[in-house]
Formats: C-alpha cells, structure tokens, sequence
C-alpha cells in the first residue's frame, strides 16, 4: 500500500471531535485512536476534490468490490435481498415512520434495492451518488430519482427519513455530514445508519484489512463515539444495539429539539465541547500545562467550563493590569495560564498538597502568583480587591454554598467578573452525584441561588439549553463511572449592593 504517497490523499492527525491524537490504534499501522472521544481514524483522507472519481463505477464498484470479495454494484441488490439486510433495514425503518407520503434521501444509495423496496410501498424516494455514471446508470435500471451529488455539497431539504449505510465512515467531514442531514430532515425525521462499529476486537480479526482500510475508512466508531457524534451533531439515539452482522452495526437516530443560539449556553453541551474554537482552547491550556506538570483535559467536563468562561467575557481582559482570584486551584493550569498573560493571581486552597509545586511553577515561570489555605467558606480579603474571580466546580464542595457565593461578590470589585461552573443534578434524566464529592445543586437552585442574586448581571442573554442536557449526560457517563451529572456555567458582572 503506497497511500503514504498517493497525491489523491493528505495526512490527518485530528478526529472528528477536533481532538488531535498520535496514539497507535491496535487494530492497523495505519490508524489513530483518539484519546477523547475513542473513534479510530485513519492517518490519510481522500482529498474532496477526489472523491467522485475515486467511488467511480469501474474503480470502486469494480475494481476494488473485486479486491475486497464485496459485491460489484451488478451483484449487489442480490445479495442484499438473499442476506436479509434489505428486509431488516425496512423493519428497522417501519418501528419509526409508517410507509405513508413519507419521502427517504438514501446517500451512497449504490444499486438501490432499498429505494426500490420503500418506492413499492408508497415512498417518494431520493437517491444519492457521487459518481454521474454510476448514478446514470443506477437511474436507467431503476427508473428512480438518482442524482449525482456529493453530500453534503448536494443537498436534498424536506425529507423524513436519511439511510446511510455503508458510508458514514467513508465520510472525511461526518460531523458537517450530520449537520447537514439534521437540517435536511423533516421534524421527527430519522436517520438509519449501518457502518462497522468495534466493540471490541473480537470478531474484526478476520475482518481487519476490509474494516480498517484506510483508503476507504476514515473513523472507525466505537457504540460509545457514534453516540457522542449524533449527539454533537443534533440527534437523540434512538437505537444503537442492533446489527446484521459483525461490521455491519445498525444505529437510528431521531432529529432532536431545536436550540435557539442567541448567546451563551447555561448548560454543558457536545456542540460547543467538541467545536474547534474550544478544542483548540484546551490544547492551548494542555500546551502550556504539560511541561509544568499541572493538569492536563482530554474528557471530563472540563474541557467545556475553561473554553465555556474564557469566551464568555474573560478572553477581554486587559491581564497587564488586573488582579485575579481563582478558588479551589489544586493542580489546574487556569490560574498559571492568566498570571502567564501578565494577570496578578491569588490561589486559595483548602490544603497544603501542591505547596511545594506551586513555588517551583511560579520560579520557573516568574509570575506574580500567590496563595491563601483556607479552612471555610470566609475569604481572608478585604471588600472590592479583585477585579475577576473564578470558581471552577467548587461550589458543590461547599456546605454553605450562598455564604461561598456571598464572599466571592464582596472581595469582587465593582463592575469585576465572576467566572462560574458547577455541577448538577437535574431530575428526569437519572442522574445522581457522588456523596464523597459534596452536594450538587439541580439547576432550579442555580438560577435561583445565581441567576436572581441582586448584585451580579450578565452582559449577554444566556440560553437555557435543557435540549441539550441528554446527549452531553450520554457522554459524561461514558468518561468516568461517578460522572452521572451535568454541569452549568456563566460569567458575571458585579453592580450595586451585596444581597444579603
């Protein structure tokens, strides 16, 4: 294999999350797997320009179909009738849409057997290929809608039903490919999607050089990371256990509610998470971390709450002339990070444990960082001494968490910030927090407790994002065993009088 210079292909190193990894799968040479999310991509992708020609009749319907012991685009509708998939994929279809006035957009439809099999029991029905021959000549055996189009570049609006099988991972961009048939959807419009999905590697070994084919493939999904990219990408998961076989994984997703974007999101979510301006935050934040032995973020909430307030106002600040107070520090690069840019920083903790590092940080890197050990809520500061303050995921460690809120206001200069997060717990989703780790607000006690506090404002409308609250709670779970809660953020402006 010379895809390594093949001028059709570019070397990639980022996964569709953003994340950039250089881990080794274990499944091929030639594939990443991503440390954030666990999708395996290939260190190659198929370059847009080449894509028509590439999945052209004779070299991919022909050529490679041969290679690979997969039926040609001739063979194929056979097969797919005699194995039971087409026959599967209806039922799958028939659990979520009724067969009524129903239009389907089938992308990479190939030979089209099941637009055939949906246009004889009342479809409207749309296929998809990239190739005009193989499209020309799909439309002159079927006598169906065949365009040739290159999704999602060719896009097809108003539809209730999107099939993707076998092509999900061919997809260089599936996050915009996602995106677009989200937008393309009807309301309660569904998708179906049959790709290979490893759950472990038994049962792949036999199948390694035709699933983790680089040319070909360019992420490979764990159930876990396909969940996460619907997720991001505006879906709720309504399926995601079935299969025809090994490599041939099924998984329906439903188009979730809407979210109006008219500024910030209260809540954590998969689309601002995983979006490149935050990922690119957090490499930033691990860059500098990384050689100074503090923390670094690959999942956890985190890498929502430090993007989440530092484009929420902090990014703003003049750090030549301010003076910050970031509570509950421990090992984060947060405050080093602020002092870095020139920021005056306080560090409060409740223990003695980083003592020693944080003295050979602050040589290493001669920055004006100092730090208070407190045992409580009460700051040892007097009223109107900084002008920012930080607090990430402190508040539910605090027994006394209005008395917490109250003295982060008063040492709060007028028309200071306060940067906050905290975790939650919001009912009707199961979720429960860990008793070691103190006592969760439910968000009605966030709004309440910050939202309605008489001295602090926000400088933009923040949106109440509840749609949202499922597909990133899928998704923290999936990182740690305790992490069956979500999380809210803000910034803040302080104005007027304390309330009391």
């Amino acid at each position: 294999m010379n895809i390594d210079t093949d001028p059709r292909f570019e070397k990639a190193n980022r996964c569709w999350c953003n994340w950039i990894s250089d881990s080794p799968s274990e499944h091929s040479e030639f594939y990443y797997v991503c440390d954030r999310c666990g999708t395996h991509f290939s260190k190659f992708r198929l370059k847009k320009e080449e894509i028509a020609e590439f999945y052209s009749y004779q070299e991919y319907w022909q050529d490679r179909q041969k290679i690979k012991s997969h039926p040609t685009l001739e063979e194929r509708g056979d097969v797919l009738v005699s194995d039971g998939r087409i026959q599967l994929w209806k039922e799958t279809i028939n659990r979520y849409l009724p067969d009524t006035g129903k239009t389907a957009l089938e992308i990479g439809c190939a030979e089209a057997s099941l637009l055939v099999e949906l246009k004889n029991h009342g479809w409207t029905t749309i296929g998809l290929e990239p190739d005009p021959e193989v499209a020309r000549i799909v439309r002159g055996r079927t006598l169906l809608d065949i365009r040739e189009g290159i999704f999602p570049d060719t896009r097809i609006d108003g539809v209730d039903l999107v099939v993707a099988c076998d092509v999900l991972e061919h997809s260089v961009d599936p996050r915009s490919f996602l995106e677009a048939v989200s937008s393309s959807l009807n309301p309660e419009g569904i998708i179906l999607i049959q790709l290979p999905i490893l759950e472990s590697q038994v049962g792949f070994a036999d199948m390694n050089s035709r699933v983790f084919d680089p040319e070909e493939h360019a992420f490979i999904y764990t159930r876990e990371s396909i969940a996460t990219l619907l997720g991001t990408t505006g879906f709720e998961v309504l399926e995601n256990e079935n299969a025809w076989s090994i490599a041939h994984e099924i998984v329906v997703a439903r188009k979730a509610p809407q979210v109006e974007t008219t500024g910030p999101k209260l809540l954590a979510n998969l689309t601002d998470t995983f979006s490149l301006q935050y990922t690119e935050f957090i490499n930033q934040l691990n860059a500098f971390a990384a050689p100074i032995g503090l923390r670094q973020f690959s999942n956890w909430s985190k890498i929502w709450e430090y993007p989440r307030i530092w484009y929420d106002q902090f990014y703003k600040l003049d750090f030549q002339n301010i003076n910050i107070l970031d509570l509950g520090s421990e090992q984060s690069p947060w405050p080093w990070f602020l002092a870095s840019k020139g920021a005056r920083v306080t560090i409060v903790e409740t223990s003695e444990n980083w003592l020693e590092q944080w003295q050979a940080i602050r040589e290493k890197l001669n920055v004006e960082v100092s730090w208070h050990i407190v045992d409580g809520c009460f700051l040892p500061f007097e009223d109107d001494s900084y002008d920012a303050v930080t607090s990430f995921s402190v508040l539910e460690h605090q027994n006394d968490k209005r008395l917490a809120i109250s003295e982060m206001v008063r040492v709060l200069k007028p028309d200071g910030l306060l940067g906050l997060s905290c975790d939650l717990v919001i009912g009707g989703y199961g979720m429960t927090y860990p008793e070691w780790n103190g006592q969760a607000w439910s968000l009605a006690e966030f709004q309440k407790e910050l939202l309605e506090w008489d001295s602090l404002i926000t400088d933009s409308h923040l949106v109440h994002n509840k749609e949202d609250v499922s597909s990133f709670l899928n998704w923290h779970r999936t990182t740690a065993p305790h992490h069956n809660y979500t999380c809210g953020a803000a910034v803040f402006r302080k104005q007027g009088q304390i309330a009391k």
